[in-house]
């Protein structure tokens, strides 16, 4: 098992040297000029000019990126070109929104996906397998800014049942903007700033926890079908087990492997839904951080931000290897069959 892990960690390295180079290139062919984003458009050239020294965009691309290589070793993410801010202290202050919305939205997906996947299974072609596939269809079709915006209407402005925007009541005694506040209410037993929180982080984690979720019911619907269809589950029949037996028992052990990787991929598209849609929500974390700084052309801070990213996508991708591998011991031999 050890050896799996290093040899995890081992792959691992090259793709994120690949991620700082794409990153950084595509940074820069991104339109516009911070020095005139951070000015303004009434400014001279000299102003410019000047400014673009100061931050050294004036050098040549290669020599920039061997400058933020050599800070990266330092430890030292940069400071952002649009607050004069470290970019550390700026994603350890929204960090902890985007963490609580992630899991939140991530128990989402699995108490919407796996009872449909289940339930799909057990009856092809019944009325739960066609309702996994309009809700399939619907969840992989539908952007998250427009599902976003049609959730506001409907239980914002129609229903008034919950609120539009941000991560807590503005006049709340506990109003709070970072940390980890669900994580804190629900660990002091605190029900009325919980709940207070919770009417906030419902509809942002439902958006980000949509598509998750149809993606891992139809892919454990498929799974469990044609784990269905084994010899040992002819058996499991042949010696009087229930459906319902042989679906918890006998299915699902095997095919909840599969869906716990794909569960580790869908984490990385999770997290760029959540650029939209911590915007569309005004949710204070990372990806409205990111929205802003790629609307400022703030290379510094997009960069960081983006290797941040590419880092969380490959700790869950590890760890969704590591607990495939514990579940099928095939995987650590590295065999599939």
């Amino acid at each position: 098992m050890i050896g799996f892990f290093l040899r995890r960690m081992l792959e691992a390295i090259p793709v994120l040297a690949l991620v700082l180079l794409a990153v950084f290139s595509l940074t820069h062919l991104i339109p516009g000029d911070p020095a005139v984003m951070l000015l303004g458009p009434d400014a001279s050239n000299q102003q410019i000019m000047a400014l673009r020294h100061d931050l050294h965009l004036d050098t040549p691309l290669y020599l920039q990126f061997c400058a933020y290589l050599m800070q990266l070793l330092h430890g030292d993410l940069g400071e952002s070109l649009r607050t004069g801010r470290p970019v550390a202290v700026s994603l350890a202050l929204y960090l902890p929104a985007t963490s609580e919305l992630a899991v939140t939205a991530l128990f989402f997906s699995l108490f919407i996906g796996l009872p449909l996947g289940i339930l799909a299974a057990r009856k092809p072609g019944g009325i739960m397998d066609r309702i996994l596939q309009l809700y399939t269809l619907c969840g992989v079709s539908i952007p998250a800014f427009l599902l976003a915006f049609g959730l506001q209407i409907v239980f914002c402005s129609w229903l008034d049942w919950l609120p539009v925007a941000g991560r807590s009541s503005a006049f709340a005694p506990h109003a709070l903007t970072s940390g980890f506040a669900l994580t804190s209410a629900l660990l002091h037993g605190n029900i009325s700033m919980l709940a207070d929180l919770g009417s906030h982080i419902l509809l942002p984690a439902l958006v980000l926890g949509t598509f998750i979720a149809a993606t891992l019911a139809r892919f454990l619907r498929n799974t469990m079908l044609e784990t269905l269809s084994a010899d040992y589950i002819l058996t499991a029949r042949a010696k009087g087990l229930r459906q319902t037996q042989i679906l918890l028992s006998q299915a699902l052990p095997n095919a909840i492997g599969p869906a716990i990787m794909v569960l580790g991929v869908q984490f990385g598209d999770m997290l760029g839904g959540a650029i939209l849609t911590e915007t569309v929500f005004s949710w204070p974390g990372v990806g409205r951080y990111m929205f802003e700084a790629i609307r400022t052309r703030d290379y510094p801070a997009i960069q960081s931000t983006t290797l941040v990213f590419a880092i969380i996508f490959m700790i869950v991708s590890l760890t969704a290897d590591v607990m495939t591998a514990l579940i099928d011991p095939r995987l650590r031999n590295g065999r599939s069959s």
